[in-house]
């Protein structure tokens, strides 16, 4: 039986296993299909498309991607002997992390709230007798912006 000359196009669990394993340490997709053997990276992601337990097996292995990158960032700070490189690479490590997993390594800060709470405002107006109210209204300011104002915060819990 001859070889087979070029990129691999038939999916296989091996291949497919093996390029989640390469994902998971922390390669980058295009280097993986750079390497031998591997497939074009149209082809992972038509695999993708048409093989639901292996689009699942990457979705986990992206995942794990994120903890081995962020790990790697450690790893640089503590080993680099050239300070301005060793930062890039750090801050290269940390974008793609937050970019796999932005819930777990991303600078977005989420607020929650939880339970509720009910606002009662009210406004007190002054009374004025019916002569000089006639007199108010053809004045440029009213008296309701002197009004005073009451806000009373209700525990509904």
């Amino acid at each position: 039986m001859e070889k087979k000359m070029g990129r691999p196009t038939d999916y296989t669990d091996q291949k497919g296993k093996e390029i989640c394993m390469m994902v998971e340490s922390g390669m980058t997709l295009t280097s993986i299909c750079n390497l031998p053997d591997m497939p074009h990276i149209s082809t992972i992601y038509d695999w993708q498309d048409s093989h639901p337990d292996f689009a699942e097996r990457y979705s986990h292995a992206r995942a794990r991607q994120a903890d081995t990158l962020a790990s790697r960032v450690i790893d640089e700070a503590m080993n680099s002997h050239d300070a301005p490189i060793g930062r890039l690479r750090m801050d290269a490590l940390k974008w793609y992390a937050s970019k796999l997993a932005p819930k777990k390594y991303g600078d977005k800060v989420e607020v929650e709230q939880t339970g509720s709470q009910n606002f009662k405002i009210s406004f007190a107006v002054p009374e004025r007798d019916t002569r000089d109210s006639l007199k108010e209204l053809s004045a440029p300011v009213s008296r309701l912006a002197d009004a005073p104002i009451e806000a009373e915060i209700v525990d509904s819990e």
